[in-house]
């Protein structure tokens, strides 16, 4: 009886302890998963606003960090290339058309993870 009490008083404060480890850990995921999220949609309201064609060029460039939503961003990216006008504009519709093809160049073996290229 007496082994019983002790290895009951080790197990359930390890058995505590795991449990508090793996919600420490979903949380972590969580939030992880919500900052990705907040990203890209960080990344889709610098492309649309005012700013430098510069900052928006690196903006759809960095969308190819996000292949989860490569179907949206061809989409995405089709889409916009009448919208862009201007001399320096051209620069920008140029990076949509390289990252809409580098997001198709994976639409034929689905399992492959599309990584950026430096």
């Amino acid at each position: 009886m007496g082994e019983l009490v002790s290895i009951v008083g080790v197990a359930i404060p390890m058995l505590t302890i795991a449990g508090s480890a793996l919600a420490f850990v979903w949380k972590s995921f969580r939030d992880a998963k919500e900052d990705r999220r907040k990203q890209f949609f960080e990344l889709m309201t610098r492309i649309d606003t005012h700013g430098t064609i510069a900052g928006k060029i690196a903006a759809v460039y960095h969308l190819r960090y996000f292949p989860e939503h490569k179907d949206f961003i061809i989409r995405f990216c089709d889409t916009q290339k009448d919208n862009i006008n201007g001399d320096a504009a051209r620069l920008l519709a140029e990076e949509m058309e390289s990252t809409r093809d580098y997001f198709r160049s994976f639409l034929d073996n689905p399992r492959a993870r599309p990584r950026p290229r430096f």
